[in-house]
């Protein structure tokens, strides 16, 4: 692709000598070009025309003075002047004769330079390109490689690099004008776009659906939406209308599922009539397209939208179009289109600001409360051309200024250019932010400003109160995080360069996701996602767990025969690659508390990923005895305890010792079912003797802590476990609480080399809220049978969970009233029940005296000697 009239915009670190940008290149001996020297502290400005090279100016630069010397580097070259600006000060203007051409960068003998950010804009500051340089798949330079930083094109000694092929960073409208005759009783529209979209009919967007279509291997499967347009379309002239963005484009981060090519889109509205005819309006070579008032879209980086150029009415049929110009048909992607029947992500709603500061002059900072994913809405009014810009942070310093470091690369950054008059709304599109804080600033406070919160559509479907405002506290922080990393993949974090499918992130937190929300569609679009994931078990296993929880809580065994065959393959290239049943890789229990940086992140690896090697193999095991394959069955389960042996002879270390004997590795044996009896029992002492050797702490990473509250629950330490989870000192979640935490940390610790405040992944021990405290837990798939078992922490008062499930809503709740427990439990319909009855101060000292119950609403009060119905 060539350019013309436009501008280029990158930043250059010189680590050696010198570097260079080309532009308006047309080929060797034909093309301008921009020398930065830091030997001279010079940048030069030239023009090669038939092979022979004429200086067209040069500057002093101090900030070449020092190495590495980064500069922000801008060459305009707009009709027949070309603009040098370096690191935002007009640096030299000179006149140089416009011409089509593409870019580049070189570097000469000795010398070292990294390439970062680039962007091309045409005259009006839209951009036309952007490269981030984060993937080697998508360089689309003809030299250089990705710097080990993971960001920046490198290159180093004689080298040139040429933009080839590049993908352009617009966000075009697209319209199709047509007529009905009257008497539609159905219309229906099917809809995949390469990039995110929004869909418009008749002067409307349909439903408010946002970020579609979903995050899927793009390679392999692509997921169209289904509208019901009914109500939408009407007798007579109708117009329906697609805006396009990046979405999930080539600057999405290397670990993610995405597009490495432009934006497309495919759509079908068929019609049915009340004479029984049909028709359809499709894609094709008669839509028109134009640009959008949108200059700049990313994921990360944020949106920028010129007010003043909106066409209104584009979507509706009084717009006169004359001036669109024609599509260009697409040649098809090669994945499989498959309709999403994964719940939509929405916009929900609005936050008001709880206050609002002013750091400096013309800044206002908002406080919205609560950390979230989404964006801001504004309602604001000015001078045409006037220019708001909004950032978002997590968090603010003591100045009250935004503090944005945990964003990393991501610039989080959107702007609004007003076309003036009356009062003016603006939201952002095709992008969102993790913020709890806005930064304003332009000049210009806004009438009102509001966070959107944006989510998975995913319905309630359970509840958790106490006596303790901590561990309520802690319960809104899980959900709020679960809820903010859950769009259509559970992405690890979203505020930083990074929000990608996450599935060791996601395994941990998926019974508690189901205990409090719908997922069971969510799920089974997520399995198909990664059904190809073949790496280690804290990994890849995902695979097999969330098939077994997803029969366990909705007695879905569609799921578990759908997902069988890629269980039972995993399985078995785990017994191919580690055939002495150990497992050597992983990330183990990742990030316990650490003294910071990468290689202090993992945690007992071996011992994590053998563990659940163990638990997957079993898994496997049951699923196919649950499928009715009996051979198979019984060929895991000797699978699994030959891990179980392999695991106690590298482990063990005896009287209930594991591994170093941390948190870790004495709760991983008995969670996933390794130690029982008389062993069990000595290696709770052993996990107990080491949360003592932490000064009663906890000292786990993701799979230790979702583990934690359980372990110690059924094995008597409940009151242990429950100051684990309230202590107020650094590490824990009451350490993060009392720092005004509102979403769950990545790290224990506040701030570090990689640490976000909006991670879900140490939110598994959240479903111990409902099967401990509550005491709420399945004894046959579905719920058909229960067991109702509640532990009574000494520091708790009372307790009241529900659980909305396919039999019906379940409720545990008790209340300690003097010496006596009061307990009242609700039984669905068509389910039966097990009551264990114990007083609190029996935690270790009897066995519960045990009740068989139907349907219906029950209480009891427990006192030290008896049972009261």
């Amino acid at each position: 692709m060539n350019w013309y009239d436009y501008a280029v915009d990158v930043e250059i670190t010189i680590e050696e000598g010198g570097a260079g940008l080309l532009f308006d290149y047309r080929g060797h001996e034909d093309h301008l070009g921009c020398e930065l020297d830091t030997r001279s502290q010079t940048v030069m400005l030239y023009a090669v025309e038939y092979g022979t090279r004429r200086v067209l100016g040069s500057v002093h630069a101090p900030e070449l003075s020092e190495l590495p010397s980064s500069i922000h580097v801008t060459v305009a070259h707009l009709e027949d002047r070309v603009l040098l600006h370096l690191n935002g000060r007009l640096a030299f203007t000179c006149d140089a004769l416009c011409r089509e051409g593409t870019i580049g960068f070189y570097t000469g003998e000795g010398n070292k330079a990294v390439y970062r950010k680039l962007r091309v804009m045409d005259a009006g500051g839209r951009s036309l390109y952007v490269n981030c340089f984060y993937d080697p798949g998508t360089i689309q330079f003809t030299a250089g490689a990705i710097d080990a930083s993971g960001s920046g094109l490198r290159l180093e000694g004689h080298a040139i690099a040429l933009c080839e092929d590049p993908v352009p960073a617009d966000s075009p409208m697209f319209r199709k004008e047509f007529r009905l005759p009257a008497g539609v009783t159905r219309a229906t529209v099917r809809m995949y776009a390469i990039g995110w979209y929004e869909l418009h009919i008749n002067g409307r967007k349909l439903e408010n659906r946002v970020l579609s279509p979903a995050n899927s291997p793009y390679e392999r499967l692509m997921l169209y939406d289904v509208y019901d347009a009914s109500s939408a379309v009407q007798d007579g002239d109708n117009v329906i209308g697609v805006w396009l963005g990046n979405g999930y484009n080539m600057n999405y981060s290397r670990w993610g599922w995405k597009w490495k090519r432009d934006k497309a889109f495919i759509l079908e509205l068929d019609l049915e009539l009340a004479d029984g005819s049909s028709t359809r309006i499709a894609s094709d070579e008669s839509w028109k397209t134009s640009y959008s008032p949108i200059l700049e879209n990313d994921i990360y980086d944020g949106e920028t939208f010129d007010g003043r150029q909106m066409p209104w009415g584009w979507d509706s049929a009084l717009y006169a179009d004359h001036h669109w110009g024609p599509v260009v048909l697409a040649d098809p992607p090669q994945g499989m289109l498959k309709p999403n029947r994964q719940p939509p992500v929405r916009a929900w709603e609005p936050i008001e600001p709880v206050s609002v500061q002013r750091p400096r002059d013309g800044v206002l900072v908002y406080d919205f409360g609560q950390n979230l994913a989404g964006w801001i809405r504004l309602e604001v009014s000015g001078n045409a051309g006037s220019i708001i810009t909004i950032r978002y942070s997590e968090l603010a310093d003591a100045e009250g200024n935004i503090d944005p470091w945990t964003n990393r690369r991501a610039e989080a950054k959107d702007a609004y250019i007003l076309r003036g008059g009356e009062t003016e709304f603006y939201e952002p599109r095709f992008t969102y932010h993790g913020f709890r804080y806005v930064e304003i600033s332009g000049g210009i406070e806004p009438a009102v400003i509001q966070a959107i919160p944006i989510h998975a559509d995913v319905r309630e479907t359970g509840t958790f109160s106490c006596s303790d405002p901590m561990l309520n506290r802690l319960h809104s922080n899980i959900r709020w995080s679960f809820l903010n990393n859950l769009v259509s993949i559970p992405t690890d974090c979203c505020q930083r360069d990074e929000r990608t499918p996450c599935l060791m992130d996601s395994a941990v937190v998926e019974e508690m996701g189901m205990h409090n929300f719908d997922m069971r569609l969510y799920y089974r679009k997520w399995l198909d996602d990664i059904a190809d994931s073949d790496t280690n078990p804290d990994w890849s296993g995902d695979k097999i767990t969330l098939p077994w929880h997803l029969y366990w809580h909705y007695g879905d065994q569609d799921a578990l025969a759908a997902s069988y065959p890629s269980m039972k393959a995993y399985i078995e290239l785990l017994a191919d690659r580690w055939p002495e049943g150990i497992v050597k890789d992983g990330f183990g229990d990742w990030c316990a508390p650490n003294e910071d940086g990468w290689e202090h992140y993992f945690h007992e690896v071996e011992l994590v990923n053998t563990a659940l090697y163990y638990q997957q193999a079993t898994i496997v095991s049951k699923t196919a005895g649950v499928l009715g394959l009996a051979e198979e069955c019984r060929a895991y389960e000797k699978l699994a305890h030959e891990i179980r042996i392999s695991f106690h002879k590298v482990f063990g270390r005896g009287n209930g010792l594991f591994g170093s004997g941390s948190q870790t590795a004495q709760l991983m044996p008995l969670a996933l079912g390794l130690v029982s009896g008389e062993a069990a029992r000595m290696s709770v002492q052993r996990l107990v003797d080491a949360i003592h050797g932490k000064n009663n702490r906890l000292h786990t990473g993701i799979y230790g802590t979702r583990y934690l509250l359980d372990v110690l629950a059924d094995h008597g330490y409940i009151d242990h476990a429950y100051e684990l989870l309230t202590q107020k000192q650094y590490p824990g979640f009451g350490y993060q609480i009392e720092q005004g935490a509102t979403t769950l940390w990545e790290q224990w610790s506040a701030k570090g080399a990689m640490h976000s405040h909006d991670h879900a992944m140490f939110g598994g021990i959240g479903v111990s809220f409902y099967t401990r405290l509550g005491g709420i837990r399945p004894m046959l798939p579905g719920y058909e049978r229960i067991r109702f078992e509640p532990c009574y922490p000494s520091g708790l008062d009372w307790v009241d969970v529900s659980l909305d499930t396919v039999k019906g809503r379940i409720r545990s709740a008790w209340r300690k009233e003097g010496d006596d427990l009061r307990l009242q439990v609700t039984i669905p319909s068509h389910a039966a029940a097990v009551i264990a009855l114990r007083h609190p101060e029996d935690v270790r000292s009897s066995e519960p005296r045990l009740l068989e119950a139907g349907p219906g609403d029950h209480e009891f009060i427990i006192t030290k000697d008896a049972v009261k119905p």
